[in-house]
């Protein structure tokens, strides 16, 4: 799974996320601890298929960078980097789904687990495997997408578009943020519940109206209310399609890409974050793998700003 990427420069002093995984998983008491898991399903994509091979293009991606995050000036080398492969996929929604929630419940509570998706859809039973895994430990949730993805599912027509309203009997909606709302798919309706339900809801207009340090105190508080943390669930195609082609639905008006490594940089920075998915990267749809690269990014900033704030509070973990 691991693929070598040749080096224009052989550069000792340089070292490459391609060599820094580890064999085996990590035991309680060592060092940050990374817990990388693919899960490449998109039995759900709800316009065209392809973030089935997601996964596989991040981690090539990832591979291809080094452990210093040059741009927040974060060094790496102290953590623990292990990859579980692939959750087994089968062909049933329902049982792939089981698959996904047991394999997120199971996982040590010393880890900080990454997701590679798949379509969004997969976000529904990570999150329930969230809950059991954290136990009585409760977390907001700070969602990155265009699409509200709160529709009443339709027997036999199930698709990614249905994981905020399914997931209904285990969140509470008061800790949801939902960042980047701007598909031209929907009624006011939409907008209307999920307010009422206490989501908080800010579209790339008002976000760029208010400022992203405001935005994101903003959201971080509103997720922290009375939680323990948060976890973040990234869709791809909340990032501009001139920076994200490679996905099912993109879209124009979106986030720059800058703007969404950025805010996940500096919330996981900034507050307890228990573990982040990306999904919706379709290698079929993308351009000179920039949508994966992007992915990567994401990733490689996530995991800055974890070492970033336990280098702050001394903390990792859960």
């Amino acid at each position: 799974m691991m693929v070598h990427e040749s080096r224009v420069v052989d550069d000792a002093s340089v070292r490459w996320i391609e060599n820094h995984w580890s064999a085996s998983p990590s035991a309680d008491g060592q060092p940050l601890s990374f817990e990388f898991a693919n899960i490449p399903f998109d039995y759900a994509v709800s316009h065209r298929p392809g973030t089935r091979f997601g996964p596989g293009a991040i981690v090539k991606a990832l591979n291809g960078y080094s452990l210093y995050c040059v741009d927040k000036r974060i060094n790496l080398e102290g953590t623990h980097f292990h990859h579980r492969g692939d959750v087994d996929v089968v062909h049933s929604l329902e049982e792939s789904y089981r698959n996904i929630q047991r394999f997120t419940a199971d996982l040590p509570p010393h880890v900080h687990p990454v997701f590679f998706g798949g379509d969004h859809s997969i976000t529904d039973p990570l999150v329930r495997g969230m809950k059991e895994r954290l136990g009585g430990r409760s977390f907001g949730l700070i969602i990155f997408d265009t699409h509200f993805d709160s529709r009443k599912p339709v027997r036999g027509k199930e698709h990614s578009g249905h994981w905020i309203y399914t997931l209904r009997d285990v969140i509470d909606y008061g800790v949801v943020v939902q960042l980047g709302l701007s598909a031209p798919i929907y009624s006011e309706q939409y907008m209307r519940t999920a307010e009422e339900q206490g989501i908080l809801v800010r579209t790339p207009y008002e976000i760029r109206r208010q400022g992203w340090r405001e935005t994101l105190l903003e959201a971080m508080e509103h997720a922290l209310a009375g939680t323990d943390g948060i976890y973040i669930s990234v869709d791809i195609d909340s990032i501009d399609q001139a920076f994200a082609p490679g996905t099912s639905v993109p879209n124009p008006c979106g986030f720059l890409a800058y703007e969404v490594v950025d805010a996940i940089f500096e919330i996981s920075a900034a507050a307890p974050v228990f573990g982040l998915d990306i999904t919706e990267v379709s290698p079929p749809l993308d351009h000179l793998d920039a949508t994966a690269h992007l992915a990567a990014q994401i990733a490689l900033n996530h995991v800055a700003g974890v070492v970033c704030r336990t280098a702050l509070t001394g903390r990792r973990g859960l």
